[in-house]
């Protein structure tokens, strides 16, 4: 049917609202690959650097607080 809209097109807040939730679901991924991946430093290779905990630290806590942020 010519006239019919598509059932895959989506209004720009839908469309807004998926991108931030692929853009949410990426950022969780990468960081918990980055936490295992330092976890895996740390247990099984013997690495103890200050500088990767702290990037790891200030990683969790910027994805802890952004949400609260963004919802001002």
């Amino acid at each position: 049917m010519q006239g019919a809209p598509s059932t895959h097109t989506e209004s720009p807040t839908q469309e807004s609202a998926s991108r931030r939730v692929r853009s949410r679901a990426a950022w969780d991924v990468t960081l918990g690959l980055c936490a295992a991946a330092y976890l895996a430093f740390v247990l099984f290779d013997d690495v103890e650097s200050p500088l990767l905990s702290m990037a790891l630290i200030f990683l969790v806590a910027y994805a802890l607080i952004q949400p609260h942020v963004r919802n001002r």
